[in-house]
Parts: C-alpha cells; sequence; structure tokens
C-alpha cells in the first residue's frame, strides 16, 4: 500500500509538505506542486479520506437528492451536476427517493451522518422541515423553505414559449397535462402563463392532471389512450417530454396526422424529444446552466459566503424546433 511517504519521496520533498498539497493548505511553488502530482499519479496515490476529513473538516462529499432518476430530466441534470461537482474536486451521493418521504427522510439522515459538505435537493415532502437539516442545502428547482436558495429555469418564459408556438399553429383546442400533487414548485409557474396566453388567443385550453408517481413509459401510454379517447377534437397537446411523446405515439398509431391533425410540443428538452418521429419542438431547459448555478450557489453556502438574493432564475433561450428528414 502506498503511503504519503513514498510520495514525499518520489517527490523529493517533506510527508508535511505532501499534506499541505494534498489538502490544499498553504504555499507550494507550482514546480513542487507538478512534482508531488507526478508522484501521486505514478504511484497511484490513494490518499485517507477520514483522516483527510478529520484535518480539513470536510469531505468532499455532496449528496444529490431527487424522486426518480429514470426521469428524463433528472437523468440529464444529474449527469450535469455530477461533471459540475466532479470538477471542482468533489464526488456526488445520488438518492433516488421514488417520491417516497419516507425514503427521503432516511437519505438525509444517511447525508447528515456521512457528514457530506452539502446537498442539492429536487424533491419535496411537506413531512420534512428542511430548514432543521444541518447542512448547507440549495434546492433543485423546488420551494424548500424560504431561507433555502432555490434554482430553476426560467419556466414563465418556458410557458410563454409553448403558448406562442400554439398560437402561431392556429390551434383550437389543446390541453396541458400537468403534474398532480401538493407541492407548488417553480415550474408551475410554466402552466400559468400557458393557460393564461391560451385563454387571451381564444384558444379553448383543458388543463389536466396527472396521477403519474414514476417514469414508467407504458403507464404514459395508457394515459395517452385515455386523452385521446375523452378529448375528441383536439389539435393540440402541452407537457412534458415523455408524456407529449406518449401521446403522439399513440395519435400516430389511431393514422392522426402530425402536426397536421394535432400538434404535439414538449417541454424539458430530453432526448426523448428527438428519439420519437416526427422529432418533438419542446422548450429546452439549460441543464449546463441551472447545474452550474446550483453548485455555485452551494459552494457558496459551504464557504460561508453571503448569498446576493435567495432565488436564481435561469433564462430559456427558445424553443427547439427539430427539422425532419424525408
Amino acid at each position: 500500500m502506498v503511503t504519503i511517504t513514498d510520495v514525499a519521496q518520489a517527490a523529493g520533498v517533506s510527508k508535511n509538505t505532501v499534506s499541505r498539497y494534498l489538502n490544499q493548505r498553504g504555499y507550494i511553488s507550482d514546480k513542487t506542486r507538478a512534482a508531488i502530482q507526478a508522484a501521486v499519479d505514478e504511484l497511484h496515490y490513494q490518499p485517507n479520506q477520514i483522516a483527510r476529513s478529520l484535518y480539513t473538516h470536510k469531505t468532499n462529499l455532496i449528496g444529490l437528492v431527487i424522486p426518480d432518476v429514470e426521469h428524463p430530466f433528472f437523468s440529464a441534470i444529474t449527469a450535469q451536476i455530477e461533471d459540475e461537482l466532479d470538477a471542482r474536486g468533489y464526488k456526488m451521493i445520488l438518492c433516488n427517493t421514488l417520491h417516497s418521504s419516507k425514503k427521503e427522510r432516511k437519505y438525509l439522515d444517511l447525508l447528515i451522518a456521512n457528514k457530506v459538505d452539502g446537498i442539492i435537493i429536487g424533491s419535496h415532502s411537506i413531512d420534512i422541515n428542511y430548514s432543521d437539516i444541518d447542512a448547507p442545502i440549495v434546492a433543485l428547482d423546488r420551494n424548500l423553505s424560504e431561507d433555502i436558495p432555490v434554482v430553476a429555469a426560467d419556466h414563465a418564459k418556458g410557458g410563454e414559449i409553448a403558448a406562442d408556438a400554439f398560437i402561431e399553429h392556429g390551434c383550437h383546442k389543446v390541453i396541458q397535462l400537468v403534474s398532480s400533487g401538493y407541492v407548488k414548485t417553480p415550474s408551475s409557474k410554466r402552466h400559468e402563463v400557458f393557460t393564461k396566453r391560451m385563454c387571451e388567443a381564444g384558444i379553448t385550453c383543458i388543463v389536466q392532471e396527472l396521477q403519474l408517481n414514476q417514469f414508467e413509459f407504458q403507464t404514459y401510454l395508457k394515459t395517452a389512450d385515455e386523452i385521446l379517447d375523452s378529448y375528441p377534437g383536439l389539435d393540440g397537446v402541452f407537457s412534458a417530454d415523455p408524456v407529449t411523446a406518449a401521446i403522439q405515439r399513440q395519435a400516430l398509431a389511431r393514422g392522426m396526422r402530425i402536426p397536421d391533425d394535432i400538434f404535439m410540443f414538449g417541454y424539458d428538452g430530453t432526448f426523448l424529444a428527438e428519439a420519437v418521429f416526427p422529432p418533438l419542438p419542446t422548450v429546452a431547459q439549460p441543464y449546463d446552466q441551472i447545474a452550474k448555478t446550483v453548485v455555485d450557489v452551494l459552494m457558496k453556502k459551504i464557504n460561508g459566503e453571503k448569498l446576493e438574493k435567495m432565488s436564481y432564475i435561469i433564462p430559456i433561450s427558445g424553443r427547439n424546433m427539430p427539422a425532419v428528414s424525408n
């Protein structure tokens, strides 16, 4: 087993210098840093993380709590957040609650017990008082508490962009599918703006809540059939990418022409928008900027810096209108 002494001998420096380099404390010249890193790489040295955390009072671990990793939105944002954390020397502990408040509580207890440096929370349970959690927290597209900062896309703009697409297409009867639940999230703003603009344009806008707790595409397909059966004359569908993709698939199976007979428009800009044919026009969330901002804000909280605000809204540039090849 390679020790810090081996690294020091290979680099031609003292153990104390290697320790200061590994723990990022004190001044070390660029030449010495390069020599130590070369020795670490050559010897495949792995620092004792327990001892290191006792010395630095940091574990370099961040918890990410989400409701469903299989959902395309959370899958995409998880990958981006992990990349951001890795670039800053942090490792991520993924906690997939599957919409269970009991499971979420257990995960939060686990993260605290393992002394993570901070937690990013993209789920929300009314049974948990997040302000009582003894760790720096940033909310991902969730309103957890007035004293917990939240990062989200500009969903009001997203709803406006989507509404304009239906107006431009000349739709008359549109359905908007929204997630059911007791928690009002930042993304609720898109539904409010979309409905308002539809009404202003004189377009019938049906709003239906979906009782879908997990990402199961077969369940989405069943829901799609129920919607198409329940609303004859429907000529527009707006929802998150997975639901819209499912309805489009079932509409095509019934011989409906897309977009001539019924106009489909998704939200999130996940891989599903490109995986179906014809590809879905969609409002794409800026995953890279959301992830960067979430991590930036969390780092400020970890370092004890004062936040300039408690709500960080990330701009949405516009709609994705994929070209269809013949």
